[in-house]
Order: structure tokens, then C-alpha cells, then sequence
């Protein structure tokens, strides 16, 4: 039976364990570097950083540090194993955007449902106020994006310090901009054309977009 890409990812989080301080530096920043290719094939990527580790952890018994197995310059290393791994499809890679969508979506939706649900209040939606959480909701999907796939890949190789203050700031835009999604409803005025929708509805759709990332996910996991 195939190993699936979870249980590599378990396997390589179980054997990095074994690596010394410095030499699990060294492999963890290349693991970074490489995993935040949007573009690379999940699996093929999962196989060469597995295989990179098994090879890493043999040469250490012996005494060898990464940067002897590896070389001195990681980064390009990095590069141009990028450079050889196949691309995702691209049904898998509209699979993975859905279900970062369906997440925030699904996250805003029940957030923003709770209180009608507890009440048990019809709501009335503004258009113009909808388009606004909305545009905001993408945002934060867009930065969430941004920080998985540029800010983390760039820091990569940075001091450690340098690493935090980049996750941290990037990380409080998303909150700020997911925050801003939902507050937008309550501090600021309602506008444009209204409609009324059952105090059910939104938490539901929450639930069932939540319910869908979960299901696009595990497949993803699967395979």
C-alpha cells in the first residue's frame, strides 16, 4: 500500500528528531524553503525532503554535519531542487485554494452566525455592507496565502530573530484583516440594498463550508 503524504510528513517530524541541534537547523530551513513552493507537486516534495533527512541522519552517525553532506550554500541547494520537482496538477491546486476558502469562509459565517442563532432572530443583510466583509474576508485569505507561501519562504534562511518578527507581523495583518471582516459588521453603519435571511442560514453555511474544507483536506491527506 502507497504511503500516503501525511504519513511522510509524521515520518519526517519523528526522525528530525534525531538530528542534532545545528544540523536540524540547517535541514529545517531547507524543509521550509522548499515546502512553501506553491507550484511543486505535495507529494515529490514529500519524498525528496524524507529522502534528504534519511541521508542526513545516516552521514550524522558518522560523524558528518549537513553542511558536509549538503554543502555550504543551502539556499541554492534548495533552489535547484525546486527546480527539478514536478508541478501539482492543477485540479489538486484549486483543491487546496477551496479549501483554504472554505475555511475563512466557513469561520466567518458560523462567528458572525452565533449570536442570531442564540436569539433566534431573522437578520437583515445590506448588500453594500456584505461586499465590504466580504472584500475584507479575501483579504485575509490573500495574506494568509502570502504568509504561508512568501513571507515564510523568504525568512527561511534569516536569523531566527529576523524569522519572528516577520511571522509575527504578517501574522497580526491576518488577524487584523480576519477581525476587520467580522467587525465590519458591527462598526460600521449598515449600507446599500437589504434582504432578510433565516438566523439559521448563516452559521449553517458556516458549518457546511467548514465541513467541506475538512472533507478537501482529508482527500488531499489520502493521497
Amino acid at each position: 500500500m502507497q504511503v500516503t503524504v501525511k504519513e511522510m510528513i509524521e515520518q519526517n517530524n519523528e526522525k528530525r528528531k534525531n538530528l542534532t541541534p545545528e544540523n536540524q537547523e540547517y535541514y529545517e530551513n531547507m524543509l521550509v524553503y522548499i515546502r512553501t513552493n506553491p507550484l511543486a507537486s505535495e507529494r515529490a516534495t514529500e519524498e525528496v525532503l524524507l529522502e534528504m533527512l534519511d541521508h542526513l541522519v545516516e552521514a550524522q552517525k558518522e560523524g558528518r554535519t549537513a553542511e558536509d553532506v549538503f554543502g555550504k550554500s543551502p539556499k541554492e541547494l534548495a533552489e535547484e531542487i525546486i527546480e527539478t520537482l514536478p508541478k501539482e496538477s492543477v485540479k489538486v491546486t484549486l483543491d487546496f485554494m477551496a479549501e483554504i476558502g472554505f475555511t475563512m469562509f466557513g469561520w466567518y459565517l458560523a462567528v458572525v452566525g452565533i449570536v442570531p442563532l442564540i436569539t433566534k432572530e431573522d437578520q437583515t443583510v445590506y448588500l453594500g455592507s456584505l461586499l465590504l466583509s466580504g472584500s475584507l474576508l479575501v483579504a485575509s485569505v490573500v495574506a494568509l496565502l502570502y504568509l504561508v507561501f512568501g513571507v515564510i519562504k523568504k525568512s527561511a534562511f534569516e536569523e531566527k530573530h529576523k524569522k519572528n518578527k516577520i511571522n509575527w507581523f504578517t501574522g497580526i495583518l491576518f488577524v487584523l484583516l480576519f477581525g476587520g471582516a467580522v467587525g465590519s459588521n458591527v462598526l460600521i453603519k449598515p449600507f446599500g440594498p437589504s434582504f432578510t435571511i433565516s438566523h439559521l442560514l448563516e452559521f449553517g453555511l458556516g458549518c457546511f463550508f467548514l465541513l467541506a474544507a475538512y472533507l478537501f483536506k482529508k482527500s488531499r491527506e489520502s493521497k
